[in-house]
């Protein structure tokens, strides 16, 4: 089993890099680096996320690979070798990182479904307000119908998942995410994943 782990661990770790060092640059050249992150989202943490449960059986490995996301995305911002899709003094990506790291880790052996969608619905469920947003609006803006797309996405994923609890989850997902005081890659995850703990005791 921990030899299957390392195995999947291995190209779980290849698959990211070309993501984030190959596809997300050429969607850079393309569109920008607005989308070049939001093709992170949905490529690299929220594929990465969704798989871990069927890839590993221990912990440690899934901990050990968002632990180097946290590195990598630490470094490009000392460094300056991820410009691609970082903004200096934007540290987003570095909270995404451990706020999935904390949640993997609090509810892998709690319910691990949780942690995991309250996760996605940063990763997915942002990603394609990303996207919906790019293309209506032409700008990086807090608009309607990116929001609409993210409660779509995410009470509909929730659902699936965890049934009416991931539903609840999502919708609160959607309205967080609107809201600017507290960075959404905290909000969202910590957040949902605490509404969804709480109707899981009901």
């Amino acid at each position: 089993m921990v030899f299957n782990d390392i195995l999947n661990a291995a190209w779980l770790i290849a698959y990211n890099a070309f993501i984030i060092l190959y596809v997300s640059r050429k969607v850079q050249e393309r569109f920008g680096k607005y989308l070049a992150r939001k093709t992170i989202h949905l490529l690299s943490a929220g594929v990465s996320l969704i798989l871990s449960p069927f890839l590993f059986t221990e912990l440690l490995f899934p901990v050990l690979l968002a632990g180097l996301m946290i590195l990598f995305t630490i470094g490009g911002h000392t460094k300056n070798f991820l410009g691609w899709f970082q903004e200096k003094r934007n540290y987003a990506d570095v909270y995404f990182t451990v706020t999935c790291t904390v949640l993997l880790t609090l509810f892998w052996n709690y319910n691990v479904w949780i942690g995991i969608l309250s996760c996605l619905f940063m990763a997915w469920g942002d990603g394609v307000t990303g996207l919906v947003r790019y293309v209506v609006y032409k700008r990086r803006t807090k608009g309607a119908w990116g929001n609409i797309a993210m409660f779509i996405l995410c009470a509909g994923l929730g659902y699936f998942l965890l049934g009416y609890i991931g539903l609840v989850g999502g919708a609160f997902s959607s309205v967080v995410e609107k809201f600017e005081k507290v960075d959404d890659n905290i909000s969202v995850p910590l957040g949902s994943a605490v509404v969804m703990m709480a109707l899981g005791f009901l």
